[in-house]
C-alpha cells in the first residue's frame, strides 16, 4: 500500500477519537503554562535559494560601495601624482632659465670649441669627420641657423652636399658640409655657435700610410716604363722583343694610371672634411594631463575590485572543497530522512 493509498483510506474512514482522549487533552491544556512565542518563529523560513539569491547581491554590492570609498579618499592618486610630476617640471625649467648657459660657445673666441675638438695633424693625410647636433630657439631660429650654417661653408672655402629641412610645431633640419680640412676647427666653431650643442662626435682616419704606399707604387711604375721605353728605343732590338717589351710598358702605364688615380682619390678625401649638422628646435617637455576626480576613483575602485576578485577566487579555490563536501553531505541527510518518512508512512 503506497502512501497516498492510506491518506486516503484514513480521509474516508475519519477515525473518532475516544472521550477519554479528549478530556485527558483538554485536562493538559489547561494545566500548561502558556508557551511565549520565540522571535524567531515570526520570521519566515530562508531555504538555500533564497539565501543565495539574497546574499550574492548583497555581497556585491558592498564590495563595489567599499571600492569606491577606497578609490575616493585614497591620497596616493593619480591626480596627486601628476601634480607633483608638474610642479617638480616647472621647477626644473625655472631652474634652468636661471642658469647661466654653460653649454653654448661663443664664436667669436672659439676656445671652448677648440678644447673640446680634436685637430687633424698637421702634414698627414687624414679623414675627418665630425657630427655636430644642435638645439635652436623655434622654427624662425631654425631658418636663420640653416642659412647661417650654409654661408659659414661656402665663407671657408667648403660646400654643401645636402639639405633636408621640414617643420611644423617642431622643426628640424639636416645638413652635410664639406669643408677644407685644415679650416675644419674653424668651421666647427662658427656652427656651434649658431645654438646649443646637444651632442658632439668627432672621428679621425688616418691615411697617410695609403698616401706613402702609392707613392712607392707610383715611382716604381715610374722607374720601370722608363726603363721599358729606353729598352725600346734600342736601334738593334728585335722586333719580336720590341713588341713584348711595348706591351708591358702599356701594361706598366695602366697600371700607373690607376695608383694615381687611388692616390687622387685619397688625397681628396683627406683635403676636405666631412661635418654632419643637424638643427633641431627645442622641444617642450610635455606635462601629462591631470585626470578628474571621477576619473580618478574609478581607476582606484577598478583596481580595488581587482584585488577583491582576486581574493574571493583564492577562497573559492581554498574553501570550494569544502563547501561541496557539507552540501553533499546536507542533501545525503536530506534524501535520508525523505527515505525514513516513506518507510514508515507504508509501514503504518
Amino acid at each position: 500500500m503506497t502512501s497516498a493509498d492510506l491518506i486516503a483510506e484514513l480521509q474516508a474512514a475519519r477515525p473518532t477519537a475516544d472521550p477519554a482522549l479528549r478530556e485527558r487533552v483538554l485536562e493538559f491544556a489547561v494545566s500548561a503554562p502558556p508557551r511565549r512565542p520565540s522571535p524567531f518563529e515570526r520570521l519566515p523560513r530562508l531555504s538555500l535559494r533564497r539565501f543565495a539569491l539574497v546574499a550574492v547581491p548583497a555581497t556585491a554590492v558592498l564590495l563595489i560601495a567599499l571600492a569606491g570609498g577606497i578609490g575616493l579618499l585614497d591620497p596616493s592618486s593619480k591626480s596627486n601624482q601628476v601634480t607633483a610630476a608638474r610642479e617638480s617640471l616647472e621647477f626644473n625649467q625655472q631652474t634652468q632659465a636661471a642658469a647661466p648657459p654653460a653649454a653654448k660657445l661663443a664664436p667669436a673666441t672659439g676656445t671652448a670649441a677648440d678644447a673640446a675638438t680634436p685637430a687633424p695633424t698637421t702634414g698627414r693625410a687624414q679623414r675627418y669627420s665630425a657630427q655636430l647636433t644642435l638645439s635652436v630657439k623655434d622654427v624662425d631660429a631654425l631658418s636663420d641657423a640653416t642659412q647661417q650654417a650654409q654661408q659659414i661653408t661656402r665663407d671657408l672655402g667648403g660646400y654643401i652636399v645636402n639639405v633636408s629641412y621640414a617643420t611644423s610645431d617642431t622643426g628640424v633640419s639636416s645638413l652635410t658640409l664639406k669643408v677644407p680640412t685644415e679650416k675644419v676647427q674653424d668651421a666647427i666653431v662658427r656652427l656651434t655657435g649658431l645654438g646649443t650643442i646637444v651632442s658632439q662626435r668627432v672621428q679621425i682616419d688616418d691615411l697617410q700610410g695609403q698616401v706613402d704606399e702609392l707613392t712607392k707604387q707610383e715611382t716604381v711604375l715610374t722607374e720601370r716604363i722608363a726603363k721599358l721605353s729606353a729598352r725600346i728605343a734600342a736601334p738593334d732590338i728585335d722586333p719580336q722583343v720590341k713588341a713584348t717589351l711595348e706591351a708591358r710598358r702599356d701594361a706598366a702605364r695602366a697600371q700607373l694610371v690607376q695608383v694615381r688615380a687611388t692616390k687622387a682619390q685619397v688625397k681628396g678625401e683627406a683635403s676636405y672634411a666631412t661635418i654632419q649638422l643637424t638643427l633641431q628646435t627645442k622641444e617642450k617637455a610635455a606635462v601629462p594631463a591631470s585626470p578628474s576626480r571621477w576619473d580618478d576613483t574609478v581607476d582606484r575602485a577598478g583596481d580595488i575590485l581587482a584585488i577583491e576578485a582576486m581574493v574571493v577566487l583564492t577562497l573559492l579555490v581554498v574553501l570550494g572543497p569544502l563547501v561541496l563536501v557539507v552540501v553533499g553531505v546536507w542533501f545525503a541527510l536530506r534524501a535520508i530522512r525523505r527515505r525514513r518518512d516513506d518507510e514508515l508512512l507504508a509501514a503504518s
